[in-house]
């Protein structure tokens, strides 16, 4: 039987009232009178209000974690990670084409520091592995090529070799996969996507064994990786829907790509979910809403993002609304010319994040504006 997740959803940290409000009250103060000169002091900085508690109770719930730390975003998240369980001289395999917030963190801020990175599919970590790696990095699903990993491949490499495993599962959500399930030790994801899925809030969550989140939670109070109270209470709003969203999301995606595939003569390539049922058990309610696009080069994509009416250029996603992106301009933007090719990061390729609109008039929108954008 599925577990019930729209039960967990609206019922999980509610503690948090005042009187009979079916909704928690907002702490607006940073600071709170101590009962006793010894009593911990409770401090937004900290991440220890109430605010704070409520709605990393719900993340641990979905992640069927022990614990969960709300962070101010996914990039802080990795941050707080890497500074907390890294140290100089360790290296770290990272699956190859992962997310350009993490490729920057690890290669620009850690490497003077003094780790070391090798980027490469997960099925090649074997051969890449020193006597100094200590963790390994991947994602669920791939950002931005859209391409769902063999999570247990990972982990099990991860295990066999006594290595921390951390999996991006920002994609899918912990609706779609639940990575810790799987044999990962950390689980992170930006919330600022799918968890809040309304475009207003940027924040972070990491999930984990207990003993692994009391070794973050230090670390956390004096990095200043803290989400304020008020971004908190919209995070867990937001939460509240999840599921269903995620639902139409997976289905919308699914028909979307579809129709594009269906378009030959506009479309060389759609990433979207695999047929690979050894890595289908690990999404058995569907693979959201990301879809990766590569036009044909008779199209001019740029000029296809200025002819949609009902699709947005910006750079996030998870949003209601259908929004796309150039990754040669957005997630991979830093890349020079001879990594932008033999990623084929170029500017035939589209990540669209598909919202809860009519998926027929978004694939129509996108189709004609494709072939509007035909010399």
């Amino acid at each position: 039987m599925d577990r019930d997740n729209s039960t967990t959803l609206q019922h999980t940290g509610k503690e948090h009232r005042v009187g009979t409000g079916l909704l928690g009250a907002i702490e607006t103060s940073v600071t709170f009178e101590s009962p006793t000169p010894e009593s911990p002091p409770i401090y937004s900085r900290l991440g220890n209000t109430s605010n704070h508690k409520e709605v990393e109770s719900v993340l641990a719930a979905l992640h069927e974690a022990e614990d969960a730390i709300v962070t101010g975003s996914g990039m802080a998240s990795f941050n707080l990670i890497f500074t907390s369980l890294l140290k100089p001289g360790d290296h770290v395999l990272v699956q190859d084409g992962c997310y350009g917030g993490t490729y920057n963190l690890l290669t620009k801020v850690l490497k003077p520091w003094g780790v070391e990175t090798t980027f490469t599919p997960i099925n090649r970590w074997e051969q890449s592995l020193k006597p100094a790696t200590r963790m390994v990095i991947f994602e669920s699903i791939t950002n931005p090529y859209c391409l769902p990993q063999d999570i247990g491949q990972a982990t099990s490499f991860a295990r066999k070799n006594k290595l921390m495993s951390v999996c991006d599962n920002t994609f899918a959500s912990p609706i779609l996969c639940q990575p810790l399930s799987h044999g990962a030790d950390l689980v992170v994801e930006s919330a600022t996507k799918y968890l809040n899925g309304h475009s207003d809030v940027i924040a972070g969550m990491i999930a984990g064994r207990k003993d692994l989140m009391d070794t973050l939670r230090t670390p956390h109070a004096y990095l200043g990786t803290f989400l304020a109270t008020s971004q908190c209470a919209q995070l867990l709003r937001g939460l509240r829907t999840l599921d269903l969203r995620m639902e139409q999301h997976s289905k919308s995606g699914l028909r979307f790509a579809a129709a594009l595939e269906s378009s030959p003569a506009l479309v060389e390539r759609v990433n979207y979910g695999t047929s690979d049922k050894s890595i289908q058990k690990y999404f058995p309610r569907g693979f959201g809403g990301m879809v990766a696009v590569r036009f044909q080069h008779s199209v001019d994509v740029k000029k296809l993002l200025t002819k949609t009416r009902l699709v947005t250029n910006v750079p996030s996603l998870g949003g209601t609304e259908t929004t796309a992106t150039m990754p040669s301009y957005s997630t991979n933007w830093f890349m020079s010319a001879e990594e932008k090719a033999k990623y084929q990061i170029d500017d035939q390729l589209i990540r669209f994040s598909v919202g809860l609109e009519r998926v027929e008039n978004i694939t129509h929108d996108v189709l004609r504006a494709a072939q509007d954008s035909l010399p």
